[in-house]
């Protein structure tokens, strides 16, 4: 009796335990399950996230490429303008140099030669050259007389020649003032227009670390996340394994708990009744005074034991 009891203990320990383990493993493996779903999720917005910002940053470098090659290009026309400029400015100053030079031959041949001329009125361009000319007396179609004359007879048009030089060099001054003018324009144009593609190279280049700053971040998070479930992927096929390794014992257990208790329960009930029936019979063999009677064996009934 006492070892049925034993192994009835035993068989419903092993039970409990059994069902508290499978229990427990659903509920660790269903755990594991979702740790993993969300690995697998986070895993997959990670590698959006490093796409888009992949695409951010490879459109950020061609944006840099191009506004570099905007100023390079800036910064070629800005000198080829220049270098028109100042080869402008040189003929110009070239210019004006060889008309002072020959304006100041001429008067000085003038004065040499005591030819009164009156002033040089360059400043009034145009009107006084018309108003100096000299007259014809001959048709203007008429070709021009070649005789040299005496130096005061050309005083006129050699006042108006002087007017002209006056008028072309002041002309050329006037060119070169507005021409300055202009070069200067251009110039604070051109830095202006400079800084802002220098600022936006700037901005586009911090934007580029930036961004390669988070697409590593991202990176390693991927690399955490993956390691992550790998672990989860690990321990539920632990799990699972340890679960495999105790099921044959436990669902044989499972399925024959109410089997093995209903025999035992058998087993103690024919042990109660044949402990009863022992009980009630020894009294013939103490009326034998030990002595053994065979007309006594057949009324124990043996037989009748459940």
């Amino acid at each position: 009796m006492k070892t049925l009891a034993e192994e009835g203990a035993a068989d419903l320990d092993k039970k409990e335990q059994c069902l508290d383990e499978y229990q427990n493993i659903a509920k660790t493996v269903g755990k594991l399950d979702w740790q993993i779903k969300n690995n697998v999720a986070k895993i997959g917005k990670l590698d959006s996230l490093i796409e888009l910002r992949t695409k951010e940053k490879q459109d950020t470098i061609e944006k840099i490429a191009e506004t570099n090659k905007y100023i390079k290009e800036l910064v070629a026309e800005r000198k080829e303008e220049n270098e028109a400029y100042l080869q402008a400015k040189k003929d110009d100053e070239d210019a004006v140099a060889l008309l002072e030079k020959a304006k100041a031959v001429m008067a000085k041949f003038y004065e040499k030669n005591d030819v009164k001329m009156g002033p040089i009125q360059g400043s009034v361009k145009g009107a006084l050259i018309e108003k100096d000319a000299p007259v014809f007396k001959r048709s203007e179609d008429d070709a021009p007389d070649a005789t040299l004359s005496s130096h005061g007879n050309n005083k006129g048009a050699s006042k108006v020649i002087l007017s002209l030089f006056s008028y072309i060099i002041e002309d050329l001054y006037d060119e070169l003032s507005n021409e300055k003018a202009s070069e200067a324009k251009s110039q604070e144009e051109f830095e202006a227009e400079k800084a802002t593609a220098e600022k936006l190279v700037a901005d586009l280049t911090e934007k580029k670390v930036t961004l390669t700053g988070i697409i590593a971040k991202r990176n390693e998070d991927k690399v955490e996340e993956n390691k992550d479930m790998k672990e989860n992927n690990k321990d539920r096929d632990d799990e699972l394994a340890y679960k495999g390794k105790i099921t044959p014992d436990c669902d044989w257990i499972l399925k024959a708990f109410d089997q093995r208790a209903d025999a035992r329960a058998a087993e103690a009930d024919g042990l109660t009744t044949a402990k009863e029936f022992l009980a009630g019979k020894s009294s013939l063999l103490q009326k034998s005074k030990g002595k053994f009677e065979d007309s006594t064996l057949p009324s124990l009934r043996f037989l009748g034991i459940h």
